[in-house]
């Protein structure tokens, strides 16, 4: 690399907030981390300035009412925070938290209904409540104030719903308690360090404990305590949101209303901003169109490196628990080509854990050392395997009017066929794909791009005997070895000899080559319109996935709260 090292320079001159506004707006399916940094081991660094005029929110007052609407680019299945996963980005403006997040300093952020936490040891967690959080003045808990009993039956739901995408924080609860109505305790039963991430994702929201009970399902109802109210959901056209008068920072949120509009046909979406209609682009942008929207005097363009990582699944079955066939796929593979076809120029490799996670991530230079191209040697190992072509099934989603993920799919299969492998692509649609192909572990191969995680412990997660879900590996994998490691770096807070831990278990799954093969990561772009604010300066921008370095003496608000117009 470069001298100095380019993550030095990163981290000496701290990416502007300016550069990863517009990001945070991307819905589920562009969400992006706020780490502005590549290395390119050969090739020029990936960089993601904003492409756009300045945009410069300096100095400007946040003016209260006013309506805005954003593009989104799928449909909204389901938005019960607990079970649903395709309708976060609509869920966290809806409900209330315990705190929010910032990956940039891994940091939580006491601006939601935590006051204080205190962690005493390594097992014990204790949430001081704010004493005016209250729930929409519609719905079963109309008005009321949440209490530490809404948390206890919040954590109870997400810990056993069936569909949730992670249960090992919750397998390790011990026990809840409520010393009072304002202070919500629990007791682990052993140490977990992702837990206080965890916390606050999006699918830990604090429903009221009344509307718990009434509700079954929340997947086309909600009744919540967040900046925003549900006036109308229909997933596969809108939904709008309209702001709640007794939210516990009025007068925010700022917006009178929040409209958002799904169009499925990416060029529709995006014709849709072009003549003014969206305020926020839900379109997938590539660099040419985001250089070309950034052109416009009106229009604001940020750009940043999308934590979402495609990768091939293995099932680790014949003829795949022959290492020298699972090698043979990863050589098979052109990453470079990817990235040049697929992600217009703009990527880097990944490895177990994705390149924008600087801390934990492994050097750009390594990454693409072991990533070699190789068909001819893939070939060689194949017939030493004793085959001399395998035929398979990979499946993948699909989204109606969005290619990409068929796009790259139907690259690998053309870069794979010249190494001996004929894959059959077998696309399914996104919901179904997630709830009977990926969870239930019901494929021979599946590409699919893994959810945008910004903690190491998830992604190693797929390489653990019990896997991402913490009661069984779906890809039938298992390594002892590896378990260890994995099980130490969760139960170390230490941060450095995590960070040794991390990287040694990420040497060690490389050279398996299974059950994951990693691909590349890209810049993700999104484009608004220049009267659409985002916040106060200084305040971190945590719209799913967009994190920065906030001002410690700003005053902000959760998610979506901070959103205003200045055509109100």
């Amino acid at each position: 690399m470069a001298e100095p090292p380019y993550w030095d320079r990163f981290w000496r001159r701290r990416i502007s907030r300016r550069a990863l506004l517009g990001a945070g707006a991307v819905t589920a399916l562009g969400a992006a981390s706020g780490a502005i940094v590549g290395c390119g081991g050969g090739r020029p660094p990936v960089t993601a300035d904003v492409r756009a005029s300045a945009c410069n929110d300096a100095g400007l007052t946040s003016t209260p009412g006013g309506s805005i609407t954003a593009g989104r680019p799928i449909n909204a299945l389901g938005i019960d925070p607990h079970m649903d996963l395709l309708g976060l980005d609509i869920d966290v403006l809806m409900y209330t938290y315990l705190y929010s997040w910032n990956a940039f300093a891994e940091e939580l952020i006491l601006n939601n209904f935590a006051r204080q936490f205190e962690h005493p040891d390594d097992l014990t967690f204790i949430f001081t409540l704010r004493p005016d959080v209250k729930a929409w003045p519609v719905g079963p808990a109309a008005d009321e104030t949440l209490t530490a009993t809404d948390c206890v039956e919040s954590f109870k739901r997400r810990g056993t719903a069936l569909s949730a995408p992670d249960k090992r924080f919750p397998k390790r609860i011990d026990h809840f308690e409520t010393p009072g109505l304002q202070t919500f305790k629990f007791v682990m039963s052993e140490p977990f360090v992702p837990s206080v991430r965890e916390i606050a994702n999006p699918t830990w929201a604090i429903i009221p404990a009344k509307v718990i009970d009434k509700y079954p399902s929340l997947s086309q109802v909600a009744f919540g305590s967040g900046p925003f109210m549900l006036e109308e959901f229909r997933g596969y056209e809108r939904i709008v949101l309209k702001k709640h008068p007794n939210y516990f920072l009025k007068p925010k949120p700022w917006l009178d209303t929040h409209s958002i509009i799904v169009i499925t046909e990416n060029s529709s979406l995006l014709a849709a901003f072009r003549s003014g209609q969206h305020d926020i682009s839900g379109a997938i942008l590539n660099r040419p169109t985001a250089e070309e929207l950034a052109s416009s005097d009106n229009v604001c363009v940020s750009s940043a490196p999308t934590l979402f990582y495609p990768v091939i699944h293995i099932k680790m079955r014949d003829p795949w628990r022959d290492i020298r066939v699972r090698e043979a796929l990863d050589l098979a593979i052109n990453r470079d080509e990817i990235i040049e076809v697929i992600q217009s120029g703009e990527g880097n490799y990944n490895g177990p854990i994705q390149w924008p996670q600087l801390k934990w991530a492994l050097p750009q230079d390594e990454l693409r050392a072991f990533y070699r191209y190789d068909p001819e040697r893939a070939r060689a190992l194949l017939a030493d395997a004793g085959h001399t072509r395998i035929s398979a099934k990979m499946k993948a989603p699909v989204l109606t009017g969005v290619s990409i993920f068929e796009d790259m799919a139907q690259l690998i299969q053309n870069q794979v066929r010249k190494a001996g492998f004929d894959l059959e692509l077998d696309f399914v649609e996104l919901g179904a794909f997630i709830t009977s192909v990926l969870l239930p572990g019901n494929f021979e191969l599946a590409f699919f791009p893994n959810l945008p995680y910004d903690e190491p412990d998830r992604p190693l997660s797929f390489y653990h005997s019990r896997g991402v879900s913490g009661i069984g590996n779906w890809n039938n994998y298992t390594n002892p070895e590896l378990d260890v490691l994995i099980d130490a770096q969760a139960r170390e807070f230490d941060e450095e000899k995590r960070k040794e831990i991390i990287l040694q278990a990420q040497r060690m799954i490389l050279p398996e080559h299974g059950p994951q093969l990693t691909l590349t990561g890209a810049i993700a772009h999104m484009a608004r319109r220049s009267h659409v604010h985002f916040g106060p300066e200084g305040a971190p921008g945590i719209l799913i996935g967009l994190v920065d370095e906030p001002d410690p003496t700003a005053s902000y608000g959760p998610t979506g709260s901070e959103i205003w117009t200045e055509k109100a």
